[in-house]
């Protein structure tokens, strides 16, 4: 076949071209929609682990359920504050977000970390609503942003989608779920046993101490649980006007400014006290020790 012949070869439409035959790779982009929503749930959980870390008050704008919601001891799981586990959450979610990688290899990474974060948000909400009796509306904005988007990884799902992404999906939203009921389950309070905790409570009022709380303050619930029935005997003093027995002025007065306050021998102490640490502070005998 001359120079000629072989030209004619080329031009003819059986031809076969130089390359053909070769898939041609899907082009790697970056996911702007996803970015955005990420960034907006990192902004949200970095400003609740701020707020935690500073000890400052949230800004909630339908009231003051943040704050309530985040000083329970809902607000952390296995010791971590919950708004770190969101931070993470997103903060994942944003790098894949701006990496540029073709649209399936990204679902198949996004579709699993969304389902956990709508497992989890559907946990924190349930626990909120049973548990806590609040709604903390940030929480809401997150739960959505997590809802936002797992649903448009969903739509944007390769077809057919692999069997395999949709089963590692599920057992990773369980997964998130039993681990969230294990680091609840783990940190509840356990009552002391009542000899001891009734002559504790009763030794704390002979003292002189005070402890200040509100009706509402998971915080305030946590530590009269570790006293249990003895509870009724702690020198308890409600802060709140709208209890029936509020002492709102004696609060005020004595410059309370989180519940729960301990007041011992003059020191201020904010926060749940372990009984141990309560008899130290003030002189008991420790559990186990001859009273």
């Amino acid at each position: 076949m001359g120079r000629g012949d072989r030209a004619v070869a080329r031009e003819r439409p059986g031809g076969v071209a130089r390359g053909a035959g070769k898939v041609a790779k899907a082009p790697e982009v970056v996911d702007p929609w996803l970015a955005l929503l990420a960034g907006a749930g990192v902004l949200l959980s970095g400003y609740l682990v701020l707020t935690k870390a500073l000890h400052a008050p949230v800004y909630c704008p339908a009231g003051s359920g943040c704050d309530i919601v985040q000083s329970s001891r809902f607000g952390a799981v296995f010791g971590v504050p919950v708004s770190i586990f969101g931070l993470l959450f997103y903060g994942a979610l944003l790098l894949l977000a701006l990496r540029r990688m073709d649209a399936g290899a990204r679902w198949a990474l996004v579709f699993p970390v969304a389902s956990v974060g709508v497992a989890a948000s559907a946990v924190f909400i349930g626990v909120q609503q049973l548990a806590i009796r609040v709604t903390c509306s940030l929480c809401l904005i997150s739960a959505f942003l997590s809802l936002a988007i797992l649903l448009l990884a969903l739509f944007r799902r390769p077809r057919p989608a692999t069997s395999g992404t949709w089963l590692w999906s599920g057992a990773a939203a369980l997964a998130v779920v039993v681990f969230l009921a294990a680091g609840y389950a783990a940190s509840a309070p356990q009552p002391a046993a009542t000899t001891y905790a009734d002559g504790l409570a009763k030794h704390l009022a002979a003292s002189g101490v005070r402890l200040y709380g509100a009706y509402w303050c998971p915080h305030c619930k946590d530590q009269k649980d570790l006293f249990g029935r003895a509870a009724k005997s702690l020198p308890y003093i409600e802060c709140d006007a709208r209890d029936p027995a509020g002492q709102p002025q004696v609060c005020a007065s004595a410059g309370i400014r989180a519940y729960p306050t301990w007041d011992i021998n003059g020191k201020r102490y904010e926060g749940v006290l372990s009984l141990q640490e309560l008899a130290r502070l003030t002189g008991y005998p420790q559990p186990g020790e001859t009273q």
